[in-house]
């Protein structure tokens, strides 16, 4: 007898339900799997670009220099710009000249009219600007009332917003507080309300015990997310210029930046779960895949360092999270909103990112390139396996910048790679089946290997006991085994080769008997 699992990554990875209940197709488990359009294989890597920080960055961004790609990123105590022209990295110190503190997780900032905000989201210091000169440092942001601070500061049409501020030493925890609206190419003129004047004006979003967190734009709407419950704010203009209404009461923001915008929607992780929502309806994207499994993993003391970037070339948003024991995000659960697919991913001890363009000589060059020749998929210097417009930038704890999707290798290393599926009863789940060969279809690098093993089990709870077999990419046709058990679980994963790809596979077995 034949079964065969066609267009393997179709359902990705389902960790919340029972093995023996879930479609054929699906897998138990997988890591550094990547699941795009119904094939499964290693996700690409990441390499070191811009050479080695000064100090470990917190929060990257990019922005445009006088036409030049550059990325700006902040450290502890420091801020700097990036960029590489003709092969040569330049790291240039735009330091505030009164140093802020920054914390992992608590910075915000954005591009307004071409001209790049941060804010450390302390009380103790002031939102501040950089006029894009490399000869100038960072300044406090103009018009600023003096002793205000706010831990969220962020940007809605031409209004710069502030969302839980402290002003005189007294903090207002649900405020949203907005500027004056600027003209185009200037920051706004004014952040008084008093002032009769100015279109500048505040509320309190009041409703619950839930102080804000974190604000986002969604189309006409700006969205704020409080603890547990979310609003949006929409322009009326006139005298209330916004107003506010729920959308939800009972979902909110699990940390600053957990949601992210992509076609119309916000993915948002909340405190128990990870929605999708247009600013009226929202759905779960975990339920009854992998929920439970992503709450239950996550290192409690640490989980305020956990949040979202996109990946819009691939479809996917990128959960970036701690796991248990881990001090900083070690892990990524990548979701493929196009194929509906949850992905794990390692990470490199990642404290922010985010996506934009790089600079074309980071693509596809040589001295960036630190893949072997083994393991190398692409061309020297050819272009490389993204565009260099939908770049994701990664600041990682250990004082480097990667490039995500940059590499077949994990910085130089070829990562742990393995998807596994148990508890395949084959709708014969009172019988037992003796297998004795598996066909994969798989494409890669002709001559490296990759790890087969087929497994058997009594119950679908019991962990199997596996065959390991070789397949050798452009030489193997099947893996031939003599394994009996009711229940048959199939591993592929880990060998010499550095990128390749599953389309399908056939199981071959016999009916034993019901004993």
């Amino acid at each position: 007898m034949k079964t065969t699992v066609a267009n393997c990554g179709a359902l990705g990875a389902i960790k919340d339900l029972s093995s023996s209940e879930l479609p054929i197709g699906a897998w138990t488990d997988a890591l550094n799997v990547r699941f795009l359009d119904g094939y499964a294989g290693p996700f690409l890597g990441h390499g070191q670009v811009y050479n080695t920080p000064a100090f470990a960055p917190q929060f990257v961004m990019p922005i445009n220099v006088a036409g030049a790609r550059y990325w700006l990123y902040a450290t502890a105590a420091k801020q700097y710009v990036v960029t590489n022209t003709g092969g040569v990295t330049t790291h240039t110190d735009i330091t505030h000249v009164t140093a802020r503190t920054g914390v992992v997780n608590q910075w915000s900032g954005f591009v307004f009219g071409g001209i790049p905000i941060l804010n450390v989201g302390d009380t103790s210091r002031v939102p501040m600007y950089w006029d894009q000169n490399l000869a100038n440092k960072f300044v406090d942001l103009t018009s600023w009332p003096a002793g205000e601070y706010c831990t969220f500061l962020g940007q809605y049409k031409n209004f710069i917003i502030a969302i839980n501020t402290t002003e005189a030493g007294v903090r207002f925890p649900y405020k949203f507080k907005w500027s004056s609206p600027a003209v185009p190419g200037a920051l706004p003129s004014n952040y008084d309300e008093t002032v009769s004047t100015s279109d500048s004006g505040e509320f309190d979003i009041s409703e619950g015990q839930d102080p804000c967190v974190f604000g986002l734009g969604l189309k006409s709407q700006y969205i704020v997310y409080k603890e547990s419950s979310t609003f949006a704010i929409d322009f009326v203009g006139g005298a209330f210029i916004f107003n506010n209404r729920k959308v939800f009461g009972m979902s909110g923001i699990l940390n600053r930046n957990c949601a992210v915008e992509f076609d119309a929607f916000h993915f948002v992780v909340t405190g128990s779960d990870i929605v999708i929502h247009d600013g009226y309806n929202a759905s779960s994207v975990l339920d009854k895949k992998a929920r439970r499994h992503f709450f239950q993993n996550i290192d409690v003391d640490n989980k305020g360092m956990a949040f979202c970037a996109k990946n819009p070339f691939l479809n996917e948003i990128l959960v970036f999270f701690p796991s248990i024991g881990a001090t900083s995000c070690d892990r990524i659960l990548v979701y493929n909103f196009v194929d509906k697919t949850v992905m794990y991913r390692t990470a490199p001890n990642v404290n922010h990112a985010a996506y934009g363009p790089v600079d074309n000589s980071l693509g596809g060059n040589w001295n960036q390139d630190s893949d072997s020749w083994d393991s190398d998929l692409t061309a020297w210097n050819g272009p490389d396996f993204t565009p260099d417009t939908a770049r994701v930038m990664m600041a990682s704890a250990d004082t480097k910048l990667f490039l995500l999707d940059a590499a077949a290798s994990f910085d130089g290393t070829l990562p742990s790679v393995y998807m596994e599926r148990r508890g395949l009863s084959l709708d014969m789940p009172d019988r037992i089946k003796c297998v004795t060969g598996i066909r994969p279809k798989i494409t890669g690098n002709v001559g490296s290997t990759v790890t087969v093993k087929i497994g058997v089990a009594n119950t679908p709870y019991d962990d199997p006991v596996y065959t390991t077999m070789t397949y050798t990419i452009g030489t193997t046709i099947q893996c031939d085994c003599m394994v009996s058990g009711r229940y048959i679980a199939v591993w592929i994963g880990s060998g010499t080769a550095a990128q390749w790809r599953l389309d399908s596979y056939e199981l071959f077995y016999k009916d034993g008997g019901a004993f």
